[in-house]
């Protein structure tokens, strides 16, 4: 009997350490979903943290790679959530004001190499069910920055 307690001691403190390690984890698969023309940021890694995201409180997106244009005064970034193919959650912010306030002023250089966006997931959205999000930054003339989704993220299983 009390093998089968030190067991059971065991097992829920391994899924106390997964969930602990799944909630501050690193999202990275991503699909690039621009149109037809080229985005002004070449990604070579792009990773959200933490990994489940919580409602209510902030994430970080981080994009690293090539930018072919600067980000000017004006640029926006949206961010979509979509379960079912239906669009489910909606949050539209001024880029260079979230880009600011983690130290990066507009415009941003050709030569910047990292993005750092962070913001908080609105409270207003349901939990529990999985939600494929994309992030469309676009610059104030329109081009694409850049349009990424996340292939498979939810918020089942978050331990917020």
């Amino acid at each position: 009997m009390q093998f089968t307690s030190t067991l059971a001691a065991i097992a829920c403190a391994i899924a106390a350490l997964s969930t602990v390690s799944a909630q501050s984890g690193t999202y990275t698969k991503f699909t690039d979903c621009a149109a037809v023309k080229p985005s002004d940021l070449a990604i070579s890694a792009l990773t959200l943290s933490p990994s489940p995201m919580c409602l209510g409180q902030d994430y970080c997106l981080t994009a690293t790679g090539a930018l072919s244009a600067p980000i000017t005064k004006g640029a926006k970034l949206g961010v979509w959530g979509k379960y079912l193919n239906r669009i489910v959650y909606r949050d539209s912010v001024d880029l260079c004001d979230v880009l600011a306030a983690n130290g990066q002023n507009c415009p941003i250089p050709e030569d910047t190499t990292e993005l750092k966006i962070c913001l908080q997931l609105k409270p207003d959205f349901w939990e529990g069910v999985t939600t494929k999000f994309d992030f469309i930054a676009t610059n104030a003339n329109d081009d694409t920055i850049f349009c990424q989704r996340a292939l498979d993220r939810g918020l089942e299983g978050a331990n917020c």
